[in-house]
């Protein structure tokens, strides 16, 4: 396409950027396509951005999502699209490559090597070219036998390839024996596991046609390994052209594509279609390369009868042959070799040079001089190609061990930081150069966060924005004047965000190697944050409920000391008030009722004197008697006097003879002289208890006797239990029907007798496992 000085000058000034859907780049059918797409882009001054997904519909987790790199593709970051379809759509048919193009952007689209109906598309028919190989194959190599390892179901480019294959072998007279036609993926291990097939199966073939090259290598070492001489017993045939076929053993007979023209012509279209122009459909046309694995003997690799360039023959290579012819016309063979070892510096270094040679030659007087100087040059051709593959294969493995550093590297970084710092320096070790990360943000992948930007300025991790911007707004637009590379960083199934490397670097293999690696060190440097935000999160929750819960135990504890006061408290107002209680009976009650009883006895005197109502009157001086009796009694019994005068001993005997005159049930009561206790508040509490139980056992047990034993231990034990501290012990036993089984969840005496004793350091217990009951006090 021819473009004048006002166009270009437009071109630049609206900035247009072309975007380009395409897989992995390390096929080599892809990287020949890229390869033509940059050097055309860069030779109009448009930039390009390779969005790298992976093939549209795949079955396989990562590939879907690896997709995501396509939807971020938008409006806002490109002004068209070219999309090699025949890379990308392997599991779509017709109907699903329709929808592939339909984009409710309505970007300006090129499609690159399937036809789609109503889009621009850049093609190739290989027809022509695969005819002319079968042909060769059955009348220069009597093959008769033809297996086929095809493309997947409903791939239009396959289809187009095997039909031409059928109706060659047609023209030719042979029937195909559809048994020996195998389905692949166009990918190296389906070619393989297909071939493998063939073989187990015991198929007889003497030709092998493989719709693509990488299905083709594949079987070449298949049938090799089974014993199968690729080229004298099988041929196997490829298609596409791509240079590991050259060096495979034995060299690759195949279908050339222009792969390189593929993507300079669909670039040239889009800008068509980007300046508002009519673009049409554009098919090239394949060259057959007859090589030794369809059982041609080795030879040249280009025609030396040659006269004249080639059609598309470039100005560069017009000029180089010129001044060529010259020198070699003036005899000046120093100058002449010098010329050409500076122009092998070019890509075009190999078999298109021995074609120029030809040219050359052709156009200079023949004779010996000429003949050993165009000799010469072929050598030299062939020592700079020689020398070119050993550079290439020396900067493949440098290349690789880099990476393998790099892996290495960004797998012992555990944090973020560290991992970016790390990456940015492996950038710039593999000739990349600085570029782009971004993590995605919230569902659907709307946003995203810059974590490595080139010297880092603005800081990583700034504000998220818009993931079709691309790039933050802050680095604005004059990055779409080049030439980028959009990996997406994919974990398993997860997309987690993207790599923006700049594009043309000498190994495209490596952006896919990039993307793995860092995936998977991102993923982890992830994970390990998500695990010390839990854990700070955890200490903060911790260290917060760690607060409430001191601060609820220091409540807890005020109100147990609060509560242990208001029980306290409430013992001794019961203490105190029963003290005052059976006081105020002693002193009030008691002398008032004897008060009554000496009016009653002067009256009981006057009236005997007038001997009258003498038995009425006896009677009331008996029950007041009694009743000052018992008021007395129960005074004792509220307020023990004598226990801080005789002791406790005394007072429990005391009130063992009280419970006798108001029980009929007999109560023994035994107590050893060493039974003592100093401390009256104890004593107190002891005395309330066995006062409590004693209660119990008489008026609920129903037992015939009732003992209370007050004695001293001396420590000793049985000789298979532990010794026992010495210790005074009061207790109340009965013989009845031992305690209910509800008393002790409704008996308020019973929760009254345990409050007393863990108030005052008594071992209380309560046995009912035999018949009756004993409540022991144990105080050591």
């Amino acid at each position: 396409m021819v473009e004048g000085s006002g166009r270009k000058a437009a071109r630049k000034e609206r900035s247009p950027t072309i975007g380009v859907f395409t897989a992995e780049l390390d096929d080599a059918y892809q990287v020949a396509v890229w390869r033509g797409m940059e050097e055309r882009a860069r030779e109009l001054a448009v930039g390009i951005v390779s969005f790298l997904g992976s093939r549209v519909s795949s079955k396989f987790p990562w590939e879907a999502a690896a997709n995501v790199a396509y939807r971020i593709a938008d409006k806002k970051n490109v002004d068209g699209l070219v999309i090699v379809t025949s890379a990308i759509a392997t599991f779509l048919d017709v109907d699903g490559l329709g929808r592939l193009f339909e984009r409710a952007d309505r970007l300006p689209e090129v499609s690159v090597g399937v036809k789609i109906p109503g889009i621009v598309s850049v093609s190739v028919d290989g027809s022509a070219a695969i005819t002319e190989v079968v042909r060769h194959l059955v009348r220069d190599h009597g093959r008769t036998r033809f297996a086929l390892i095809d493309g997947p179901a409903g791939h239009p480019e396959g289809e187009q390839r095997a039909r031409a294959v059928r109706q060659a072998l047609v023209a030719e007279g042979i029937d195909f024996d559809e048994r020996l036609a195998a389905v692949g993926t166009f990918m190296q291990d389906s070619g393989a596991a297909a071939a493998r097939r063939l073989v187990e199966n015991g198929a007889d073939f003497d030709a092998l046609v493989c719709l693509n090259d990488r299905m083709a290598l594949g079987a070449v070492g298949v049938l090799e390994a089974s014993g199968r001489r690729v080229g004298e017993e099988v041929s196997v045939i490829g298609f596409d052209g791509i240079e590991a076929g050259r060096y495979v053993t034995p060299p690759l007979t195949t279908v050339i594509q222009p792969l390189r023209d593929l993507g300079r012509r669909s670039v040239d279209a889009l800008v068509e279609l980007m300046e508002g122009r009519e673009a049409p459909d554009i098919t090239l046309s394949c060259v057959p390369a007859l090589r030794q694995s369809c059982g041609c003997p080795p030879s040249r690799n280009y025609d030396p009868n040659t006269s004249r360039l080639p059609a598309d023959a470039t100005d560069i290579e017009r000029t180089t042959v010129e001044e060529l012819t010259r020198l070699a016309q003036a005899g000046n063979r120093e100058e002449f070799i010098v010329r050409l070892n500076r122009s092998l510096s070019s890509p075009l270094a190999g078999g298109r040079w021995n074609e120029l040679l030809s040219v050359v030659r052709a156009a200079v007087a023949d004779g010996p001089e000429t003949r050993e100087l165009i000799e010469f040059a072929r050598v030299l051709i062939g020592e700079i190609e020689s020398r070119s593959q050993g550079a290439r294969r020396t900067a493949a493995d440098e290349r690789s061990a880099t990476l393998l550093e790099i892996s290495a590297s960004l797998a012992a970084s555990f944090e973020l930081p560290a991992m970016l710092a790390r990456l940015e320096a492996g950038l710039i070790r593999l000739g990349v150069g600085p570029g782009y990360l971004a993590l995605f943000e919230g569902e659907g992948n709307i946003r995203s966060r810059m974590l490595l930007q080139p010297n880092n300025t603005p800081p990583a991790g700034g504000q998220p924005f818009k993931t079709v911007s691309l790039l933050p707004p802050l680095e604005g637009g004059e990055w779409r004047h080049g030439s980028w590379v959009l990996e997406p960083l994919v974990f398993q199934s997860e997309p987690l965000g993207y790599l923006l490397l700049p594009g043309g670097a000498p190994d495209p293999a490596v952006y896919d190697t990039l993307r793995k690696q860092v995936s998977s060190a991102i993923k982890g440097a992830l994970l390990l944050e998500q695990v010390r935000t839990h854990e700070h999160r955890l200490e903060a929750e911790v260290k917060r409920r760690t607060a409430e819960l001191t601060r609820t135990n220091a409540e807890l504890r005020r109100e147990i000391e609060r509560r242990v006061r208001l029980e306290d408290e409430v013992v001794d107002i019961s203490n105190r008030t029963m003290q005052r209680i059976g006081q105020d009976i002693h002193d009030d009650l008691c002398q008032h009722l004897a008060g009554i009883a000496m009016f009653v006895t002067a009256l009981r005197e006057k009236l005997e004197a007038e001997k009258v109502g003498t038995a009425a009157v006896n009677r009331i001086r008996e029950l007041l008697s009694e009743s000052i009796a018992r008021a007395k009694q129960i005074a004792r019994g509220l307020f023990p006097t004598g226990l801080e005068e005789d002791g406790l001993s005394a007072a429990i005997e005391e009130l063992v003879e009280m419970a006798k005159q108001s029980f009929s049930t007999p109560i023994e009561f035994r107590t050893s002289p060493d039974f003592v206790l100093a401390d009256t508040d104890r004593a107190l509490q002891v005395y309330r208890i066995v006062q409590e139980a004693l209660s119990n056992a008489l008026k609920h047990s129903g037992s015939d006797r009732v003992e209370v034993r007050l004695r001293r231990t001396n420590g000793s034990n049985g000789p298979d239990t532990p010794a026992l501290r010495p210790a005074l012990v009061a207790e109340v036993i009965d013989y009845g029907t031992g305690l209910p089984a509800d008393l002790p969840s409704r008996g308020m005496g019973l929760r009254i007798m345990r409050y007393r004793a863990e108030k005052a350091g008594i071992k209380l217990e309560i046995d009912c496992s035999g018949r009756g009951t004993r409540v022991s006090c144990r105080l050591e």
